[in-house]
């Protein structure tokens, strides 16, 4: 655990769901600029890791979790930032099935491929020596 001012001194990206980022991605300046701001701090109290949470700190987290309506400007844009993650995310999954499949797919097809190459080899190896016999 770690004091809340070693998170604040670090700036928030989100490369996955904002790669153009947060002004192009649907937040406004202000909004961006304060996700960049204390992005870093939500995450790290979302995970329990600041040391010294504050009330406003805690009251973001009653935020989050639906229990209370957002009072700050952070509040307004970082449930607004949440929402636009999670939409991005569900349309992200077909994406990622078909990218397994893909992969488990290949194991297979190789596993296959050198079965196939040894048997053909060791037929017509016996065919070529029947008829040299013959």
């Amino acid at each position: 655990m770690l004091p809340r001012d070693h998170y604040l001194k670090q700036t928030f990206q989100d490369a996955v769901n904002f790669p153009e980022g947060f002004e192009k991605g649907g937040l406004s300046d202000v909004q961006a600029r304060l996700i960049r701001k204390h992005g870093v701090l939500i995450n790290a109290l979302m995970q329990e890791e600041v040391s010294d949470p504050t009330t406003d700190d805690q009251h973001i987290l009653k935020v989050i979790a639906n229990q209370s309506a957002p009072k700050s400007p952070i509040e307004q844009a970082w449930v607004k930032y949440l929402s636009i993650a999670k939409a991005r995310q569900a349309s992200a999954p077909t994406k990622t099935k078909t990218k397994p499949k893909a992969k488990a797919a290949e194991p297979v097809a190789t596993e296959t491929k050198p079965k196939a190459a040894d048997a053909k080899p060791a037929k017509t190896t016996k065919k070529a020596t029947k008829t040299e016999a013959g």
